[in-house]
């Protein structure tokens, strides 16, 4: 040690010194053992905990699929009958507009005894768009 300068012998202290035999201490192995064992009994309680979530998930996403699949029937459904009842109305509709249109140059319309026939078409379409 005679090469190394004196401002290096003395001052840093890395935290360990130097002794003649083995410092004597106490056995970590049990109280460690003892923590695994507590340790794995939690790591099984989890485990258990996400596999009754991920059943849970899995029940749940498969009675969305379910709902899902009845919702879109009904709105199939209900798409044919909304089709259905306008072209219903349309029929209704459509030759009063067709006979008012052929007569189109003609500024007067004659149209003697018009209630019962206007109620019966009134009627014919309340029954169709009030129908439950």
């Amino acid at each position: 040690m005679s090469n190394i300068p004196q401002e290096y012998l003395s001052g840093y202290d890395f935290g360990f010194s130097a002794v003649d035999e083995m410092p004597r201490t106490e056995s970590p192995v049990e109280p460690i053992k003892e923590d695994v064992e507590g340790i794995n009994d939690n790591i099984v309680r989890i485990e258990n905990k996400v596999d009754a979530i991920t059943s849970s998930i899995k029940s749940l996403t498969t009675k969305l699929t379910s709902l899902d699949d009845e919702f879109d029937n009904v709105r199939v459904t209900t798409e044919l009958e909304v089709k259905d009842k306008l072209v219903q109305v349309e029929k209704m509709i459509m030759p009063l507009l067709v006979n008012l249109l052929k007569n189109a140059d003609k500024d007067y319309i004659h149209w003697p005894n018009r209630a019962p026939k206007i109620q019966e078409q009134i009627d014919k379409l309340l029954a169709v768009t009030r129908e439950t």
